[in-house]
């Protein structure tokens, strides 16, 4: 008996309409994450309901399911996709070594959070108002705190000291962004450039010999 779900047999993957089971999955797992970027984008994470993520993405709770136990995971997962799109500029922007590229580093960082500002939002805004992110945040923002640590603060030969700085400097830079995508830090692209470069200019020169 035809249950009507989806499946591949055992002659191998099933082709309909020139995709594969696996793809056509995979194709309504992002329909499903873009959905829910959309709602974020327009109401913030408390606007992500399993079902206005389906009804955004013209797709039964079925499909939902397929993909995610439960909003919280659909939530966790794109967390932490939007987070790795974050690494490569938080990287550049804290191994700088070089007085010279801040203002490069500090562009590319601005640039970066004002590219998408749904996913900037979710990375830096909703973490403060979503109790469904709490867990995520905690398990996620240690990498980039890890980064101003092992990079920018390496001069520091003390590890309580080199700890505080990358900690006040990577939840600073998170508030900062944060008070300016939700419209309470009124400042021009430029002000926040001139910011990161005198933040750089001061926190490289903390604890030195």
């Amino acid at each position: 008996m035809h249950s009507g779900q989806e499946s591949d047999d055992d002659a191998g993957p099933r082709i309909w309409g020139g995709t594969t089971l696996t793809e056509r999955r995979e194709a309504r797992r992002t329909a499903l994450l873009e959905a829910a970027l959309d709602l974020i984008g327009e109401a913030g994470a408390s606007g992500v309901t399993m079902r206005a993520v389906c009804r955004r993405a013209n797709l039964t709770d079925r499909y939902f399911y397929e993909s995610f136990a439960s909003r919280d995971e659909l939530l966790d997962v794109l967390y932490r996709q939007v987070a790795d799109e974050f690494l490569p500029p938080m990287t550049a922007f804290a191994a700088a070594d070089d007085p010279t590229r801040d203002r490069e580093l500090a562009q590319i960082l601005v640039d970066k959070v004002l590219d998408d500002p749904r996913k900037s939002r979710l990375l830096l805004v909703e973490p403060y108002s979503s109790t469904g992110l709490g867990q995520t945040t905690i398990s996620v923002m240690p990498v980039f705190t890890r980064l101003m640590q092992d990079h920018l603060f390496s001069h520091i030969d003390d590890p309580v000291k080199r700890r505080l700085a990358a900690l006040t400097m990577a939840s600073g830079n998170a508030g900062m962004f944060s008070a300016w995508l939700n419209g309470s830090l009124r400042a021009t692209r430029e002000e926040i450039v001139e910011h990161c470069v005198a933040v750089i200019t001061a926190y490289r020169s903390m604890y030195q010999p």
